[in-house]
């Protein structure tokens, strides 16, 4: 069987031309499809082999299981980047490990004087947050680096 994936394109708006209303136009489409097929040693039978298989654009086993290794290597090439990025605690396969979400919110409340705007309001909020709620990991990723930024130690 001829791969006709690289003309697929183009023996799709032949084959559409074939339902023209106008006899001349069909002759010419059908003329046409018979030189492409020909100009890549393909027959009609490569032609319907290849309608019949084309799988609407589904991937075959090999195919999926390459775009699937890629996915999970490049998910774990993007967590590594993110784990390296946003937290400035992370060093290898050893964590430091930081005082209680409450205490370190004390401790940049105490100092909120040094903050910027948008840290100023962080800080309040996570002060009482953290009072009666856990945080989420992207809140407490910032409530690390405003405490390290003030001075606190790990």
């Amino acid at each position: 069987m001829t791969d006709l994936s690289p003309i697929a394109g183009k023996l799709a708006k032949i084959a559409r031309k074939l339902g023209d209303r106008n006899p001349n136009e069909k002759a010419m489409a059908w003329k046409a499809l018979v030189r492409t097929l020909d100009s890549i040693g393909a027959d009609f039978n490569d032609f319907g082999d290849h309608i019949e298989h084309a799988g609407n654009g589904a991937l075959n086993e090999a195919a999926m299981q390459e775009v699937y290794d890629a996915g999970i290597k490049e998910g774990e090439r993007r967590a590594e980047y993110l784990r390296s990025q946003s937290q400035p605690h992370y060093r290898g396969a050893h964590q430091l490990q930081f005082p209680p979400a409450r205490d370190m919110a004390a401790f940049c409340y105490q100092r909120i004087d040094e903050l910027n705007d948008w840290e100023n309001e962080f800080v309040t909020n996570m002060a009482s947050w953290t009072r009666v709620r856990p945080l989420s990991s992207r809140q407490q990723m910032h409530l690390e680096k405003i405490y390290l930024k003030l001075g606190g130690k790990i």
